[in-house]
């Protein structure tokens, strides 16, 4: 099966994924200790701080535009999509087991 997209969708498309290793980069540098200084091991505190990564990274990306701004629904929708949301909470809990030992 074909699915046929317009110029315009296929370059938003290319243009996404190119950014993408800014979104890998900022979470590869996610240090752990810090996750423990700062934050509290709850439900709360982990959707906060995936709030607080995924609005680093929108910025980030925004300014690859010239835009000085948190504002990008669509790279809102394409991180929550894709699961980023899940993952930064998933290494937010993770991060308190490796302070622990």
């Amino acid at each position: 099966m074909k699915i046929i997209i317009t110029e315009k969708q296929d370059k938003e498309i290319l243009s996404f994924i190119r950014r993408i290793g800014i979104a890998d980069d900022v979470i590869s540098k996610i240090n752990p200790k810090d996750v423990c200084e700062y934050w509290i091991d709850n439900d709360k505190d982990a959707l906060y701080f995936a709030d607080d990564i995924i609005q680093d990274i929108v910025w980030r990306i925004n300014e690859t535009f010239g835009i000085n701004s948190y504002s990008n629904e669509k790279l809102y929708k394409f991180f929550e999509d894709y699961g980023y949301y899940d993952k930064l909470i998933k290494i937010f809990h993770k991060s308190f087991e490796l302070c622990e030992q």
